[in-house]
């Protein structure tokens, strides 16, 4: 998304008057699958519309082509299906290509052709932009109705399963909610709201600029419901680990962090309880992921290392614990995307919505620092536990613990791990009783059950017992 407060002033004016609900608030809200989000769990039928000015660089689509099909490894297709454990099944459709002979935008607003990152200006121009370019590629021959295969009911649910758009210029990386703005043509003969091709209703768009598909596997993540967890204000990275967080785009695509997973369902998330020794596979296989606690804030534990297709910036495995706080600027009423756009969910290191505890205890990721595997990532010897004086963390108390962050103590302490052979860490918990089946993922709507119902054996070390993500 947007990197600038600078839309604070353009927000305020645009969401008067408006009465729709909220997008990529991270499943705040679940049932909203179709108007907000688009589908995460079952088939999809996705497009991407290439869009060439003349001057600039062409798009090679052939490896655009690659890049989105179904047998590239550490493509888009094998991203999602990887990340998702095979719930998530997109099948990517490459658009003719739209060619305009000279800037589509005003050349005196946007000299070279290039939208920048936080520029509200371009609003209007980059909405008349989207606009044409969808029906452009209506007009090429592409049948919309083919892009709606699924829902929130597991159907076809008149919404398009997902739409990208990838341009030659530069334009800032953007997921952007034109049903919420429009005001103007649809393209079916009415005024405002999505636009509406071959019957399937458009109402977000990914974008991504200057050829760079790898873009828009961020960016589809917030057509996914998904929040930035980079930090907007530029203190520090925001949360590393994690394709929405602070990832560079580079190759090495960083996979969901736990909180992502569990959310999009993703995960075999295993609620501890207890004391116990546990067996903790590499998450890249098995989705397993160890949640620490109820209600909104809590502790997620998984195995992240190297060897996979992705998570190629690991230098060394180990467990990463993840200290969530759902209270951190979640809501999902209409139009509360805007407050964690301009107040970021990440934007404070020292109380974000997610944040990396890490074993060496020197917070240098607080300090903007770059992620050090070897010694953030909990390995053999290291040991998480309470911090006995109950003082809430900021930078004047850098204790690393699992107390929460008002400094009350959870009990929680993780400590005898071990690395075995094939990746799998062992580890032993001891923390107080839970009831696994407390938590549903969101407060209300039949999509908010608990998703996991059985706790790990007390003790001995085997493979946890759950309900997984039914």
């Amino acid at each position: 998304m947007i990197r600038s407060c600078r839309l604070l002033a353009l927000f305020g004016i645009l969401l008067s008057g408006v009465g729709r609900a909220d997008y990529m608030d991270h499943f705040a809200f679940r049932e909203d699958v179709g108007p907000h989000k688009v589908p995460y769990l079952g088939p999809a039928k996705l497009l991407v519309i290439p869009v060439e000015v003349a001057g600039a660089p062409r798009i090679d689509v052939a490896k655009l082509e690659r890049f989105f099909g179904p047998d590239e490894p550490g493509g888009f297709v094998d991203f999602y299906r990887t990340a998702s454990l095979g719930r998530y099944l997109p099948v990517v459709s490459i658009a003719p290509v739209v060619h305009y002979d000279a800037c589509p935008l005003p050349e005196a607003q946007f000299p070279g052709c290039a939208v920048e990152r936080g520029d509200i200006a371009a609003f209007t121009p980059g909405m008349a932009l989207i606009r044409d370019v969808v029906h452009r590629a209506d007009l090429a021959g592409v049948d919309f109705s083919q892009f709606d295969v699924n829902g929130r009911k597991g159907t076809a649910d008149g919404y398009a399963d997902g739409v990208m758009i990838l341009t030659n210029i530069r334009f800032g990386g953007i997921a952007f909610p034109f049903a919420y703005y429009n005001r103007d043509d649809n393209l079916a003969g009415g005024m405002g709201g999505p636009l509406i091709v071959d019957g399937v209703k458009i109402p977000h768009v990914a974008i991504a600029g200057e050829g760079d598909a790898r873009v828009l596997v961020h960016e589809f993540g917030h057509l996914l419901g998904l929040t930035d967890l980079y930090d907007e204000s530029g203190q520090y990275d925001g949360l590393p680990f994690s394709f929405m967080g602070a990832w560079d785009y580079d190759p090495n695509i960083p996979l969901p962090d736990a909180e992502t997973r569990y959310r999009l369902r993703w995960a075999n998330v295993v609620q501890v309880e207890g004391e116990g020794r546990l067996a903790i596979p590499p998450v890249e296989a098995s989705g397993q992921v160890f949640r620490l606690g109820t209600g909104t804030e809590y502790f997620l534990v998984e195995n992240r290392g190297p060897g996979g297709r992705f998570d190629g910036e690991f230098t060394a495995r180990g467990l990463v614990v993840y200290h969530v706080d759902r209270s951190v600027r979640l809501g999902g009423e209409e139009g509360r995307f805007v407050e964690r756009l301009v107040q970021c969910v990440e934007c404070d290191p020292w109380h974000p919505y997610i944040r990396v505890v890490q074993a060496d205890g020197r917070f240098d990721l607080e300090a903007g620092g770059r992620p050090d595997y070897a010694n953030d990532l909990f390995g053999e010897g290291d040991v998480l536990r309470p911090d006995p004086g109950s003082t809430p963390l900021s930078p004047d108390h850098r204790v690393e613990s699992t107390n929460l962050y008002s400094g009350a103590p959870t009990g929680w302490r993780i400590d005898g791990l071990k690395v075995l052979e094939d990746g799998t860490i062992e580890a032993s918990f001891s923390g107080p009783p839970t009831d696994p089946c407390a938590d549903p993922l969101c407060e209300d709507g039949e999509a908010c059950q608990a998703i996991n119902c059985a706790a790990p054996a007390p003790d001995g070390v085997e493979e946890p017992r759950g309900c997984g993500c039914a």
